[in-house]
């Protein structure tokens, strides 16, 4: 899941249904710049006439008699030749990505052409990754090509029945059709094209309908190589959307089904804290649109959330009884999701760094919610609660990082490991920042400070600098410990204040499926009101 792409992948609650993704669709495509989207709107004015070095792309779903969507057929024009250094044009298109399997495979009508005729290419797969982690086939043309080059192909959707995981796969919904860019692309993979700029050919459906990316509504340009327009979530069809005037504002929405909630009113919710996190944080200032997909399957593989840059996905089935406690917390998952835009990740493999990345979004997705006034403290206490016994009671709490890799995505309660103890870290963190400093600052004012020079360039925020800055704050050192608690698996139990003055943290232990586990568990700490938790103490 990635690059030096700038957000991160996204997590998961304890149902699974937190974003799962950011990282690892940068790790594995190079280069990959913010994603983008789009909708029956004029093109902005940003996108310029075609140049020397583009590549243009038409998305056409393909819809049956009886209104599902089989396939996208993509047209798409490529100029300005190769990039320096390079002699053969190359495509490349994922064989799995992040659990979506056969992928390549199902690029069917493969054609590609020049002034000369016809283009033949020869394919060579990488080696398959385990833990369902992404691998590619690549196509490297018989010959010189003459530009420009046109090439198309036609997409099959993600069949049902295929392993689960994030939502990456187009699959139809509600008459439409959704999915990553990941999900059905073939890209040109040695271009010197320095932008992409994506329409769409809705003929097939009926009005009203849409075709949205991550990257704009209306034809929008993507810049960067072609290999960008694969880190987007595309949506095609009759959607729902917010705000009404879709044509306002910088917070969009989009979504195919009827989901056992109002998505309206939902999205109002998720825009709102939108701007409560725009507020909270100052690094991203102005923070840029972002778009929220949803879509309503009715076969599995469902998906989950999962966010990419400026934009998450949620997928889900059907409501049965079991899921429907799901949805109740559905609030809770588009929290986690937005967060991504802010925290972004430690530069290093992405899984490995999870700790930051999922670790510190899931400190944020139990802890902001609360000092925003969107939840009770008795629903504060009731999470903080969740998150130890999802942590304390799982079987890999006390498991390396490298063990955890290995399961990959063969496991969803394994692979969130990081997620929880990543946590539980920071809370310990704004913990030890406030005693280090005598209650004048914690983890707001540290954070602040470390997103400012991340984004601003004057730090390269390596695990290395992570731990140089950390133990320059508390004045102990960093390495020992986070090694101990992120790299070998040591199970932390964090300080008894760790998520404000208004609660405490008792160890205890907790019983499940007839074993008992060491734990913390939190309480009101009586002597501090809930509406003073985070006033005072160094946590503002």
């Amino acid at each position: 899941m990635m690059s030096d792409m700038r957000r991160t992948e996204t997590a998961a609650t304890t149902s699974g249904w937190t974003g799962q993704l950011f990282e690892i669709a940068l790790m594995i495509v190079p280069g990959l710049a913010l994603a983008a989207c789009q909708l029956a709107r004029p093109a902005t004015a940003q996108i310029q006439p075609e140049t020397t070095a583009q590549y243009n792309l038409t998305l056409k779903p393909d819809v049956t008699s009886d209104g599902t969507v089989e396939a996208i057929e993509v047209s798409s024009r490529l100029t300005g030749g190769l990039a320096e250094g390079e002699e053969t044009l190359q495509l490349m298109a994922p064989i799995v990505y992040v659990n979506v399997t056969g992928i390549a495979d199902r690029i069917t009508g493969l054609e590609v052409s020049d002034a000369n005729g016809p283009v033949t290419f020869a394919t060579e797969d990488d080696e398959p990754v385990p833990g369902g982690y992404p691998y590619f086939r690549h196509w490297t043309a018989t010959r010189e090509v003459t530009f420009p080059v046109e090439i198309s192909y036609r997409a099959l959707i993600q069949p049902e029945g295929s392993p689960g995981g994030p939502a990456f796969g187009i699959r139809p919904s509600a008459g439409g059709i959704s999915g990553a860019g990941a999900g059905f692309m073939i890209v040109p993979s040695n271009a010197a094209s320095t932008q992409s700029v994506l329409a769409w050919d809705l003929s097939e459906f009926d009005a009203p309908s849409v075709g949205v990316t991550t990257f704009g509504e209306g034809k929008s340009r993507v810049d960067g190589p072609p290999a960008n327009i694969m880190q987007g979530w595309y949506m095609a069809g009759p959607t729902g959307h917010y705000p009404e005037d879709i044509t306002q504002g910088d917070f969009h929405a989009y979504w195919l089904g009827d989901f056992p909630f109002d998505e309206y009113e939902e999205m109002a919710f998720t825009a709102k804290m939108y701007d409560y996190f725009e507020t909270y944080f100052d690094h991203l200032d102005p923070a840029p649109e972002y778009r929220v997909f949803m879509r309503l399957l009715q076969t599995p593989p469902y998906g989950g959330g999962t966010a990419l840059a400026n934009s998450f996905m949620l997928s889900r089935g059907p409501v049965t009884p079991e899921e429907d406690s799901d949805y109740r917390d559905i609030r809770s998952v588009f929290v986690h999701e937005l967060l991504h835009q802010w925290v972004g990740f430690v530069e290093g493999g992405s899984i490995d760094e999870n700790w930051f990345s999922e670790g510190l979004t899931t400190y944020y997705q139990y802890t902001l919610p609360f000092r925003a006034g969107e939840i009770s403290f008795d629903d504060y206490l009731e999470g903080l609660n969740r998150l130890s016994r999802n942590f304390y009671t799982n079987k890999a709490r006390d498991w390396s990082i490298s063990e955890i890799k290995e399961v990959g995505f063969g496991d969803g309660e394994i692979r969130h490991v990081p997620y929880q103890r990543g946590a539980l870290y920071f809370a310990d963190l704004d913990s030890r920042l406030r005693a280090a400093s005598g209650g004048a600052h914690g983890l707001h004012d540290f954070m602040s400070k470390v997103f400012r020079q991340r984004e601003s360039g004057e730090i390269s925020l390596t695990p290395d600098k992570w731990r140089a800055l950390v133990s320059a704050a508390t004045g102990e050192d960093e390495t020992a410990f986070h090694n101990a608690v992120h790299v070998e698996g040591k199970v932390l139990f964090p300080a008894s204040d760790s998520f404000g003055r208004c609660v405490k943290g008792v160890r205890t232990s907790i019983e499940k499926d007839g074993e008992t586990y060491p734990a913390m568990q939190w309480e009101p700490a009586g002597d501090v009101a809930p509406s003073d938790c985070f006033v005072s103490g160094g946590s503002e």
